[in-house]
């Protein structure tokens, strides 16, 4: 789930011969600006059909599109570095840099092409603004989770979908070039410390650490507005992101008060999982304990009645009996703890096996006795 650093590269002055000039007292008078990655066509290249099917609440969705060759194959060759040069100031170029990527404009067929199926599939489930995010969200989840070993730069969108996989920064921004193109406000949410790299939406409701805007992880499921405990191989988001806002939407999303209500629920259930959990190892202790009095008990008889002694066997007979019921109410409420436990567990089950269906997991939990 790792973000490379962003390379930087600083043009070499030959390079930029077609450019600069001279100043009258004949120094080299340089430009002052950016470039940022950008897609030149190639001609002649072959078009892919991207297909991708995923989980939606409940039911598999699938989209298909065709990508065009000389876009694809411009992408993959295009310089992935940010070029500064002259007199520009060493972060002008942070906040532009990945809205570079998602906007390119070359891709515009293409995003085009990809929001048609998804709205095809809104109108078709009658979803609301908060369940259309959650489509293209669960599309861009399902992408492979894949890091270039050789490139350390993020990917055009058009590139992703080709492949159907990527990394933090990849998924981020394919969705985040969805999210805004149908208006949402989105952001990308930058770890620097931790490397990583997750979106956030616009929301009036619980938000990301004070940023206003909703966590979307894209490497792996989870609802809207659900932060992971840790990402890559259990590393903790300690860090305050940086947030680079991607295109103009105004658009919010809605339910980031139920996700937390779920959120809250399934936490719950999880401590009253582990609370339980500790009774029942101490009712297993307390049951091996009845049991020795109880099998003892029964020894004890045993060895009275093979001897003839009837007396001690009638003796033992009520205490064996109070003892042996003890037993069989412990065992009665020991297993109730197990079924409490196993109901408890069911609810965070549940919630996990459900990450692409926000409203049906809060009826869920709205229904249990918590």
């Amino acid at each position: 789930m790792r973000v490379r650093p962003v390379a930087v590269m600083l043009a070499l002055l030959l390079a930029l011969g077609a450019v600069a000039g001279c100043n009258a007292d004949g120094t080299l008078r340089l430009p002052t600006g950016v470039v940022y990655p950008s897609i030149t066509p190639v001609a002649g290249s072959t078009g892919v059909t991207a297909t991708r099917t995923f989980p939606f609440e409940g039911a598999p969705r699938t989209v298909m599109v065709t990508i065009d060759g000389a876009v694809l194959a411009g992408a993959q060759h295009a310089e992935k570095s940010v070029i500064r040069f002259g007199n520009a100031r060493e972060n002008d170029w942070i906040s532009d840099y990945y809205p570079a990527f998602a906007f390119e404009k070359h891709q515009d067929d293409f995003f085009a092409a990809l929001i048609a199926q998804f709205r095809a599939i809104r109108d078709a489930s009658g979803l609301d603004p908060d369940r259309y995010v959650e489509l293209m969200t669960a599309y861009a989840q399902s992408l492979d989770y894949k890091v270039d070993p050789q490139d350390l730069s993020p990917k055009f969108p058009i590139e992703t979908a080709a492949s159907g996989s990527g990394d933090c920064d990849d998924k981020a921004l394919i969705l985040g070039g969805l999210l805004s193109r149908e208006g949402y406000d989105v952001a990308i949410l930058l770890f620097g410390p931790e490397q990583h790299v997750a979106l956030g939406i616009k929301t009036d409701g619980p938000d990301y650490r004070g940023t206003g805007y909703a966590y979307i992880e894209t490497t792996t499921k989870g609802f809207v507005g659900m932060s992971p405990d840790s990402v890559g191989d259990g590393i903790k988001l300690a860090s305050e992101p940086q947030v680079f806002t991607l295109g103009k939407g105004t658009k919010k999303f809605g339910a980031s008060a139920q996700v937390a209500q779920i959120l809250s629920a399934a936490d719950t259930a999880k401590k009253r999982a582990v609370e339980i959990a500790g009774r029942v190892t101490a009712a297993d202790a307390g049951l091996e304990l009845l049991r020795s009095e109880t099998s003892a008990l029964k020894s004890r008889m045993d060895a009275a009645l093979a001897s003839g002694d009837t007396a001690t066997y009638n003796a033992l007979v009520p205490s064996y009996n109070a003892s042996a019921a003890s037993f069989n109410d412990a065992v009665a409420s020991r297993n109730a703890l197990v079924a409490e436990h196993n109901g408890i567990v069911a609810i965070d089950t549940y919630v996990l096996d459900h990450l692409d269906d926000r409203p049906g997991v809060y009826a869920y939990i709205q229904a249990q006795p918590l």
